[in-house]
Formats: C-alpha cells, structure tokens, sequence
C-alpha cells in the first residue's frame, strides 16, 4: 500500500466529478454519509477510494465491506467449496473498485490476510462489534428494517461509514415491505440535512 496514495489516489481523484469529490470526502470527515445513487455513477468505486485513503493514512485500522444475501444469489442454490468461494460474487463490486484503483490480486490477497481488508454479509455479524474501521454497506436497498438494525447498531464511533444505496433496484422477492428499512433512512438523512445535521452524527444525503 506504500505506493498507494503516490500511483493511485490522485490519478483517480482527478477522474471524479464534483459530486464524487464530495462524496469522497463526507466519508472521510463524517461519522456516517447516506449515499443514494443510481447505478453506474461510481459510488462504489468512490467508497472504496475514499475508504482505502483512510486506511492509508492511518485514520483506520481496517476497511470493511458488508453485503446482504439477496434473493438473487440465493436464488443459485448450492455453491461447491469454502464459505469465502461460495460469497466470493457477493464481492465482485468491491474487487472491481479495487482494480480501477490500481490494486493487483497479490495486494488485495495481503490485505486480507492482514486483516486490513474485511468482507462479511449481515449474517455473519450477530454478536460483532466493528471498531476503528471504514465501513461500506453496499445494496443496502436490499436490506430491511432489521437487518439495517443489526448492522448499525454493531458499528462503534471511531468508524467512518458509508450507506450505498439506489431505491430503483430490487433484487429482493415479494412486495415493497423489503424496503421499509431503506426508506426510512432516506426519510431520516432528509430531515437531517433540512434541520442542519445531527448533533451526534453526521448525516449527508447524495442524489446524483
């Protein structure tokens, strides 16, 4: 990662367009930002930027990358090999963020392996505590009241964590009450931001 911020960081950053630059930057001055945003703007490759740069700078110890098993992947029944093959699809948005960052495989395997990289889904997070770590929830339209319940209520204050999100996408079966969770966070991050913030926490609502 020592060549990270040098090679990297401001090829990339130049690459944004303001409304990613301020994304970028929420993540790295607030407690917590609302991301909503349709697919193809880059909010997750602009995530992932954000967060690799806290780590590198030492803001954080880990980046940690949350997904939800959605109807769609459990729609592929059985899957042969190790639990980190089996979830390995849940996680290609994230790979794929990395390697537009300029990390190769040996890298991302080392961050793993170091621990500095985690990849885990809301199953696995029941009696977790996640401290000291840049925090992606990604898909979080897929996610309902509980499940957004348990992950947030798992996440301490020193992290910076980020909340991906795009209401036009359903991946989950069924009628709309999958989605009770997700609109009242957007309901909530609006009336933070017209009522100037929380005192708490800081909310930032991105529609582009």
């Amino acid at each position: 990662m020592r060549d990270y911020q040098d090679k990297e960081r401001n090829r990339f950053y130049k690459k944004m367009n303001d409304k990613q630059k301020e994304l970028f930057h929420s993540i790295q001055d607030n407690i917590f930002t609302f991301c909503e945003a349709k697919s193809g703007t880059g909010k997750t490759t602009v995530s992932v930027a954000s967060a690799i740069d806290l780590l590198y700078q030492g803001k954080v110890s880990k980046v940690i990358y949350i997904q939800t098993c959605s109807a769609r992947f459990l729609d592929l029944g059985f899957l042969p090999g190790t639990l980190e093959e089996k979830t390995s699809n849940l996680y290609i948005a994230l790979y794929d963020a990395l390697t537009e960052l300029g990390f190769g495989e040996k890298e991302i395997e080392e961050m793993m392996n170091n621990n500095q990289l985690i990849t885990m889904t809301d199953n696995a997070l029941r009696g977790c505590n996640l401290e000291d770590a840049a925090i992606i929830v990604d898909e979080s339209e897929n996610m309902g009241y509980h499940t957004l319940k348990l992950i947030l209520t798992r996440i301490h204050d020193n992290c910076h964590v980020v909340m991906i999100g795009d209401r036009y996408q359903k991946d989950q079966k069924g009628d709309n009450t999958v989605f009770i969770g997700y609109g009242e966070c957007i309901q909530n991050a609006r009336k933070a931001v017209s009522n100037g913030g929380c005192s708490h926490i800081s909310q930032i609502l991105y529609e582009f």
